[in-house]
């Protein structure tokens, strides 16, 4: 029998695909059977250039589309490329070898092909028919695992798993893939040094029939070691705070990508690079790990304008001071103004308080409100402690506040210590315009009548967005959010602690807190109940652009009676250098309260999607 031809496929860790030559006989009646099956060159037409119309006949699935992605000839023809016409022809007569390697991941070696190549006038039509023949079937799957983690159960599980077993048509995709998940689990593990000594598929052409052997060697399992910063503006025993593993601990990628997020998340650097020094690992193969930190300027100073149909013109100016001393301490100063609101906020924030996520924040401040419903005066100042937590941001706070409002015929000074829990989460593939994302939020509240202060209630509110893609230019959007409040004299609350609805964020079609319980008078003064949805649909046009339809329902009452005003419309969204901009047409379906007022209200925001 001839001497073995082997040729190395591309496959990690080197595997190779050895081919058993069929009998020379055999060979020659394929080859004789291709002659026959391939149609004469087509006749003579004059030189230029042409398109290509492309018809592949006798395949689907996968292996239609990697034929389609494999030949040249249908890449031209799929993008509209105008080619000269012996380029055509040169890429026609080629087309067979290029046919058979798209094949071979599918387990077909045998594909027989008759292709016609047809001129005509600005357009040339290639027909290929594909007859892909027996496919080539595992006889054997040998997985030996060696070294110190042959025994660990992960390696077993996936060894036991292997995607192909015999009496399986060959496929390269599931092969590839559980070579990839063998040297992920190691790298994940701490098997840094494994590799994989054989990787081969024999594959007998003459029987159809492959044998698949894969030896994979685990190496030692390593540990951390130490870990350095390379930097020199905070405190090392603060940056420690930051880890979240141990020395000689098992090393796992997780907790060094957990590392870097710890850091990037803070404040103090405009890039982490976390570097595993394995080369350097000790004899207790503890593998040192070198954490490199840009630092950031130590101050911030930013300024903005912008409009909203809910707020009017609005200017914005934030200071924030990263590091006040080299335990991390920073605080934020806000000032916000447009014509229902001005205010002034600090907050002074100590890390790694109680826990490495855990943050003390100071707050203060001050608002006047002037929205079209009420007038506020709001003091606030407290505490709040935030941490991570089962992968949600978790926030307690104490804050006393002191509110002047008039509200309707209700004129009053609430003077509240209000304790807070929320739980929030966030995620999104894109901050500014996601294609698949989701944020929930509950937020508690509480206050109790005792001392000077006045009133005591209890409020939940829960919400919620969603984000995902409907293909490679729609996205669908959906939203909902409710909140109830348990008092006994919610004509004591102040505005801030009730809820309205209506508005950019709430129920297009309606003026900002239109929505809502009334007085005696038609005032309204906002309810104990909360209930809003909306389902949004959009679709890019442009890189850059976007059109949206929407329809949104919800209001807030004094029960549960569902009395929902509804709204619905068209927008348009601009994903701007500054950020998301979107403009609504909004058409409220059921009559605005307000005398005179038009059903028919546009809405202009500006900001992320979550």
């Amino acid at each position: 029998m001839k001497k073995l031809a082997a040729r190395i496929l591309g496959g990690l860790g080197g595997a190779a695909l050895l081919l058993l030559p069929a009998a020379p006989l055999r060979a020659q009646a394929l080859a004789a059977g291709a002659a026959a099956q391939t149609a004469p060159p087509a006749a003579p037409a004059p030189p230029g250039r042409a398109n290509v119309k492309i018809e592949i006949t006798g395949l689907r699935g996968g292996a239609a589309r990697n034929v389609r992605t494999v030949l040249r000839l249908a890449r031209a023809a799929d993008q509209g490329d105008e080619l000269p016409t012996g380029r055509i022809r040169q890429l026609f007569e080629g087309a067979d070898d290029e046919i058979a390697k798209a094949l071979e991941p599918f387990g077909f070696y045998h594909p027989r092909v008759r292709k016609t190549l047809t001129p005509g006038d600005g357009t040339w039509t290639a027909r290929f028919a594909v007859d892909p023949g027996p496919p080539v079937v595992v006889r054997a799957v040998n997985i030996h695992l060696r070294g110190p983690g042959a025994a660990d159960p992960a390696f077993q599980a996936l060894a036991h798993a292997f995607p192909l077993r015999p009496g399986d048509t060959l496929r390269s995709l599931p092969y590839d893939t559980a070579k990839v998940a063998l040297l992920t689990l190691a790298s994940d593990s701490g098997y840094l040094t494994a590799a994989f000594d054989t990787s081969e598929i024999r594959v007998d052409t003459l029987a159809d029939t492959a044998a698949i052997e894969v030896r994979f060697e685990t190496g030692p399992r390593y540990r951390f070691g130490a870990v350095t910063f390379d930097q020199t503006i905070l405190d090392t025993n603060f940056l420690k705070t930051r880890i979240p593993f141990h020395r000689g601990d098992w090393f796992r990628q997780r907790p060094l990508m957990q590392l870097q997020a710890n850091l990037a998340e803070d404040p103090y650097f405009s890039a982490v690079e976390v570097l595993p020094h394995v080369e350097l690992a000790t004899d207790s193969l503890e593998v040192p790990i070198e954490v490199r930190l840009t630092p950031r300027p130590p101050r911030l100073y930013e300024g903005g304008v912008g409009y909203g149909t809910d707020t009017g013109p609005r200017g914005t100016l934030r200071a924030t001071f990263r590091r006040l001393n080299r335990h991390g301490n920073h605080a934020e100063v806000d000032v916000t103004g447009s014509l229902i609101e001005q205010s002034v906020q600090t907050q002074y924030t100590i890390p790694a308080f109680l826990h490495p996520t855990g943050e003390l924040s100071f707050v203060a401040g001050f608002a006047l409100l002037n929205p079209s419903t009420s007038s506020s005066r709001t003091w606030l100042v407290g505490p709040r402690l935030s941490r991570r937590r089962f992968g949600l941001r978790e926030t307690f706070s104490l804050i006393f506040q002191r509110e002047g409002f008039q509200i309707g015929v209700d004129s009053s000074t609430a003077v509240l210590l209000t304790g807070g829990a929320s739980w929030e989460r966030t995620r999104a593939d894109n901050r500014i315009f996601p294609t698949h994302g989701l944020r929930t939020r509950l937020d508690l509240t509480g206050g109790y009548r005792f001392l000077i202060f006045n009133a005591t209630f209890f409020q939940a509110r829960l919400s919620g967005k969603f984000i995902r893609s409907l293909g490679a230019r729609t996205r669908l959007i959906t939203r909902a959010e409710a909140g109830h409040t348990f008092t006994g004299v919610f004509r004591s609350l102040p505005p801030t602690l009730r809820f309205f609805a209506g508005g950019d964020q709430s129920v297009r079609g309606y003026g900002y807190e239109a929505l809502g319980p009334r007085d005696q008078f038609g005032d309204v003064i906002g309810g104990p109940n909360l209930l809003v949805g909306s389902v949004e649909a959009d679709y890019r046009v442009l890189p850059r652009w976007a059109v949206a339809a929407f329809y949104d329902a919800g209001n807030a009452t004094n029960g549960w009676s569902l009395s929902l005003k509804q709204g619905t419309g068209l927008g348009v969204r601009w994903i701007s250098p500054i950020g998301l901009i979107r403009l609504d047409g909004a058409y409220a379906l059921n009559p605005p309260a307000e005398i005179g007022a038009s059903r028919w209200r546009i809405h202009f925001s500006m900001g992320p999607d979550l």
